[in-house]
């Protein structure tokens, strides 16, 4: 009788599993293509959980303040949803109770796993997201920046955590404790990465916010260098400007869109040099321990030098390069026809990205 109970429950657990992953792959393949594709790169282990960690940063991106009027019991609703999301997570680390959300139930089979998990990088997106939905403005791109550490930041070290996991990388875990510098070195990527990642999506969902949530996602300090007013920007979003003003205000806004992608572009640039830094430090740190048999083991499957579960964390920059180099080719103007068609080269892209170590 006791057997029988453990089976049914198993199976139980297991047809649950089933489904949450598929949920999510659905959700991950419709909208958030390179993480459905990256998860083919991800050691099998932890495949089920980085696509849950995407999940999530997709999910609670969907979170708008468009709601904020409603509320239940004179809680506004978009502070409903974070508090769903919180409560979600506490349940998914603490293991208490039934999960039936398929990104939290796929987070706490990863920890029952034995994986890395950090509830703190969670948390982190979740206040930083709630707070850019409470403010009316930019003020620099360096406040983008600060978002980008908030969000995509902490989705790309919650994935290099993930990936070190003991099971998973211990070869690799032992070349980080050798090298305190080359520890610095990865996290350093991951999040100019996820500054880069902040600022162009801010570009790219101008029309969005602009059109749909009466917010504009520039600097303010940029678009009063241009004299460029959020009024001018909205009604030309809308569709509401003047015919003789369209011109002389898409002329202001290629401008502030460009230094803007300047500091995406920066950032980006700036990860890339720090990759061949962590290639030449990985380099050292092998010679240096020569006999060192698990050095020498996990060497022989690092491509490039570089070990698959540092690398493939840093390939969620692909969809920000590919989408610079379309801007520019379209003289920054967001508004072009071209920059509003899907990316079709993301497959491509990122079978060379990981094979050849780019980003």
């Amino acid at each position: 009788m006791f057997r029988s109970q453990v089976g049914r429950r198993y199976l139980s657990y297991q047809n649950q599993l089933r489904n949450a992953v598929e949920n999510v792959n659905t959700l991950l393949e419709k909208n958030d293509r390179l993480s459905y594709l990256l998860a083919q790169y991800i050691p099998e282990p932890a495949r089920n959980t980085f696509l849950a960690i995407h999940a999530f940063g997709l999910e609670v991106n969907k979170i708008s303040a468009k709601s904020a009027g409603a509320s239940l019991g004179g809680i506004p609703a978009t502070d409903l949803k974070f508090k769903f999301w919180s409560d979600l997570l506490t349940k998914a680390f603490l293991d208490s109770g039934n999960v039936g959300e398929p990104i939290a139930f796929l987070l706490r089979d990863g920890l029952r796993n034995g994986e890395n998990l950090d509830i703190s990088y969670f948390q982190q997106f979740l206040q930083t997201r709630k707070h850019f939905l409470q403010q009316n403005q930019f003020g620099s791109v360096a406040d983008i920046c600060s978002y980008g550490e908030g969000t995509y930041s902490q989705l790309n070290y919650a994935t290099q955590a993930l990936l070190l996991s003991p099971h998973i990388s211990p070869s690799v875990i032992h070349l980080l404790e050798e090298s305190p510098a080359l520890q610095g070195k990865v996290s350093e990527v991951a999040a100019h990465i996820g500054q880069s990642t902040a600022i162009t999506s801010m570009i790219l969902g101008l029309n969005y916010y602009a059109s749909s949530k009466n917010f504009v996602t520039l600097p303010v300090d940029l678009m009063s260098k241009f004299e460029l007013s959020q009024e001018s920007v909205l009604r030309l979003s809308q569709g509401h400007l003047k015919e003789e003003e369209v011109s002389e205000t898409r002329e202001k806004l290629r401008n502030v869109i460009y230094e803007t992608a300047i500091t995406a572009n920066d950032h980006l640039l700036t990860a890339r040099s720090k990759l061949q830094e962590i290639k030449s430090e990985i380099s050292s740190v092998v010679e240096e321990n020569a006999a060192d048999e698990l050095l020498a083991r996990g060497k022989k499957n690092w491509r490039h030098g570089i070990p698959d579960v540092v690398f493939t964390p840093l390939t969620v920059a692909i969809p920000t390069s590919l989408y610079l180099q379309r801007l520019e080719k379209n003289d920054f103007d967001v508004f072009s026809k071209k920059l509003q068609q899907k990316e079709w080269r993301l497959a491509w892209t990122s079978f060379r990205s990981y094979y050849l170590r780019t980003i």
